[in-house]
């Protein structure tokens, strides 16, 4: 295995600091690639951007179609005990179409966490850390490999990583890439549809449908180029 850094400024990836009306996160970009026979991994951070409190919310109302609510909005919500976010009826995500069901629970089980307490500023803040591979296929990693990347890619954020807002750099770089994604989303059937606002980020960001076109940001192929 091999691995190679280099440190640059969004210009240089491509993403201005304040494109498109909406604010890149403040700090240096490091950007990695870790190479091994079969498969090559990126990693791209902003490792002194860390997101906490009204900070998370002011960056997720740039990059959800509807805005964010306020911290406690968000943190309620994710503290319902049997049926967190964004259900409004107690475990009707379990049969969500769509594979809604699915990214639904990746954030239940690794990040939800991590959120209430970024949001709460209780814990430490959210880090955007966006990693991928490109091998047979390029794809996005998931939040459970997110942090053995990171590791791999010998970064160390300031806070925790986060895959999620890693996805929202690629949609504030070039927002275009979401122009054909769907704004309203359900859990429940037709009668619950809701508006998709950054309580719902997470989900909407990671829905298989939306894959493809996050994949073909330039972003990516930038960075593939710089290393």
């Amino acid at each position: 295995m091999s691995v190679r850094q280099r440190r640059c400024s969004a210009a240089e990836i491509g993403a201005a600091e304040n494109g498109n009306g909406r604010a890149w996160p403040a700090g240096e970009v490091l950007v990695a690639a870790v190479t091994r026979p079969d498969v090559k991994s990126y990693v791209l951070a902003i490792p002194q951007a860390v997101l906490g409190g009204e900070t998370l919310t002011s960056f997720l109302s740039q990059v959800a179609p509807f805005g964010c609510p306020v911290p406690g909005s968000l943190i309620r919500a994710y503290s319902l005990p049997d049926a967190p976010f964004p259900s409004i009826l107690l475990r009707e995500h379990e049969d969500a179409p769509d594979g809604i069901g699915d990214t639904y629970r990746r954030f239940l089980a690794i990040a939800r966490r991590h959120w209430i307490a970024a949001l709460g500023q209780t814990g430490p803040g959210l880090c955007p850390v966006l990693a991928w591979e490109t091998g047979v296929t390029r794809r996005l990693l998931g939040p459970d490999e997110l942090t053995a990347a990171t590791a791999e890619a010998s970064l160390t954020p300031s806070g925790i990583a986060d895959g999620y807002l890693g996805r929202a750099l690629l949609l504030l770089a070039h927002p275009g890439l979401a122009e054909t994604w769907q704004t309203l989303m359900s859990l429940g059937g037709p009668t619950k549809i809701r508006k998709i606002t950054g309580r719902e980020f997470p989900v909407w960001v990671d829905l298989p449908a939306h894959q493809p076109s996050l994949l073909s940001s330039p972003l990516l192929r930038t960075v593939e180029s710089l290393l």
